[in-house]
């Protein structure tokens, strides 16, 4: 018997909407019948969204007619850069009428506009988990931890900013007490800073932070909640003494501790953190551990020290280390030991002679630099959860074999991003790359990749396999021809970051943009479309149907890559009478019917 969609219980659909994005569901299902449209339009099931890369037309007709007819239902918010943010206040702002808001996730929030973003929570019922991320360094965090206190919901805080240092000192005359379990504070912040903090945080669970020690140490006492239970530390310029000191006020009621640390032999003491932890941390239960420093000629005092961390204090606590020792050219080798077991370090590094010890065959790092490509080939570890790659440096020579060998390291499928800083790359391994990591999202590139090393003709045709990358950053000047070949390479694109010479910049916008408004016209290109030493491509890419149908009538002698998808710009390095130059042009010659133009920190941000 078939079975058809109209078949399947309510129930049943509402779990295979919990599959898509919301909007999708909106824009494929809800106009289909009057039974779908009830389903959707009259749901009082939560919902969340997420907008990250996507154009201002899109964007602003979502939120005009599926966020803001649902505001009663929203429970989970991510806006992912200062445009979509402003935007989104303008057509909606954040007010009482948010009944069931509970997460909120703002990333590169102006620092002009944080007042206003900060101001709108405190009228949100039911918001328990804010993380903010601020594009620009601002002068202090005050006015920030003030507002957050004042939240009388929030559980769960998290914050990236970078202040300026001559206005790095915190007073907070706050009046209320926070409810916060959780604090994370990404950037560095000082210990009186966070002092200053957990005064009024007496319920705090969980707290990570960059911890440094810039104003003087005075051994005074303070208090800490008494539920505070897990604590992770990047320790900035703090010494094992003053560590030693602020730990002993709360160790004993500590079940996870991690820290981190760089530059500091104090640290470097297995007997130490066995002291240490004997006496003042009778509950730890887990320990993170990772240290690195430089080492000088008195290599048998380094051995000495990492064979304290195999005694039995830290075996029968199932606590087991690895050690590494890195060397490059030219300066003293550095040694590194961290925890395998547990084992939560986000980042790992291979250098150029490492050397690995106790080493378990096992890696669960997220993000993984390749500075030597002959550790690939040899390198027994497994990274099962690796979603981002970076390719540092490394022999030329050993560039086909890096290409064989990499996927065989990690899931291929999982990885989203590659980072690639290595010149020399051809064209040609980035296009092996691209076919081995069929999910990869978001690429960085130097622009000398983009150059074909031979000429492509009739016999000697170049086969893009497709992909679907999404976001792409060119680290060095481009020019047109580069982003010419670069729309081939990347068919789907949605974003793109750019650095450019002012001579280029504008025939590089203004082909961006005829082409992604469908403007193209013979005259206004003429011989700008020349790209590089490419003339014939094996396959061509026609995503849509304006495309396909401008394939037909054209008369190039090749037909032009598709970019209708590219809705986001940013050129670094331009000053602010660019801005102002390309806005009258665009506007002048009605490039764009909607779009936003912005400054921030040197970079020019095209939206559209």
């Amino acid at each position: 018997m078939k079975t058809c969609l109209e078949d399947l219980s309510n129930e049943l659909l509402y779990e295979l909407f919990d599959y898509f994005d919301i909007c999708c569901v909106y824009e494929t299902f809800a106009y289909l019948n009057n039974r779908f449209y009830q389903l959707i339009h009259c749901s009082s099931l939560p919902i969340a969204f997420n907008f990250s890369l996507l154009s201002k037309k899109t964007f602003q007709h979502r939120c005009t007619h599926i966020v803001r007819p649902n505001k009663h239902r929203l429970v989970h918010l991510r806006l992912r850069n200062h445009l979509l943010i402003e935007n989104f206040f303008t057509i909606i702002p954040l007010d009482s009428t948010f009944l069931r808001l509970e997460t909120l996730i703002l990333n590169d929030v102006r620092s002009d506009n944080l007042d206003t973003v900060l101001q709108s929570l405190i009228s949100l019922p039911r918001l328990s988990s804010l993380t903010l991320s601020i594009a620009d360094a601002i002068k202090s965090r005050d006015f920030i931890y003030l507002s957050i206190i004042s939240l009388p919901t929030l559980k769960y805080f998290k914050l990236f900013v970078d202040v300026w240092p001559l206005y790095s000192d915190v007073s907070l005359n706050a009046t209320q007490i926070s409810p916060l379990r959780y604090l994370i504070l990404e950037s560095e912040c000082d210990l009186s800073e966070l002092l200053e903090l957990l005064r009024f945080t007496p319920e705090l669970r969980y707290l990570a932070c960059k911890m440094s020690i810039s104003n003087g140490f005075s051994e005074e006492a303070f208090c800490v909640s008494e539920t505070l239970t897990h604590v992770y530390f990047q320790l900035e310029t703090v010494s094992f003494d003053e560590f030693k000191w602020f730990i002993s006020h709360f160790g004993y009621q500590l079940e996870v501790l991690s820290v981190s640390v760089e530059s500091d032999e104090e640290f470097f003491n297995a007997y130490s953190w066995q002291e240490l932890i004997s006496s003042q941390m009778p509950c730890l239960q887990k320990f993170y551990f990772q240290c690195v420093i430089r080492m000088n000629d008195n290599f048998y005092g380094y051995f000495k020290r990492i064979d304290g961390f195999d005694l039995s204090f830290w075996r029968d606590r199932q606590w087991i280390f690895k050690h590494e020792i890195c060397a490059s050219n030219g300066e003293n080798p550095w040694i590194r030991i961290y925890s395998v077991q547990p084992y939560r370090w986000h980042q790992y590094n291979l250098y150029l002679n490492t050397f690995q010890y106790n080493s378990i065959g096992l890696n669960l790092a997220s993000e993984v630099n390749f500075y030597n490509y002959d550790l690939i080939a040899t390198n027994p570890t497994q990274f099962p959860r690796i979603t981002c790659v970076s390719l540092c440096e490394g022999d030329e020579n050993e560039i086909p074999s890096l290409v064989t060998q990499l996927p065989r390291l990690f899931p291929s499928q999982q990885l989203r991003e590659l980072i690639i800083f290595d010149e020399n790359f051809l064209f040609e391994h980035l296009l092996s790359l691209s076919t081995c990591f069929p999910n990869l999202q978001s690429l960085t590139i130097p622009t000398n990749i983009l150059y074909l090393s031979s000429p492509q003709s009739s016999t000697n045709q170049l086969t893009i396999p497709p992909n679907k990358i999404l976001k792409v950053t060119l680290i060095n000047q481009c020019k047109l021809g580069d982003i010419q070949i670069l729309l081939r390479f990347c068919p789907l694109l949605q974003s793109l970051e750019i650095e450019v010479e002012n001579d280029n910049l504008r025939s590089i916008i203004c082909y961006l943009l005829w082409k992604s408004t469908n403007r193209i016209r013979q005259n206004r290109l003429s011989t700008s479309v020349q790209i590089k030493n490419l003339h014939i491509w094996n396959k061509e890419y026609i995503d849509c149907i304006s495309c396909s149908k401008a394939q037909h009538s054209n008369s190039w002698i090749y037909p032009l890559p598709c970019n209708h998808h590219l809705s986001s710009l940013c050129c670094r390095n331009v000053n602010y009478k660019t801005i102002v130059k390309f806005q009258k042009l665009i506007d002048e010659e009605a490039l764009l019917d909607t779009y936003s133009i912005d400054y921030l920190d040197q970079k020019m941000c095209l939206w559209w």
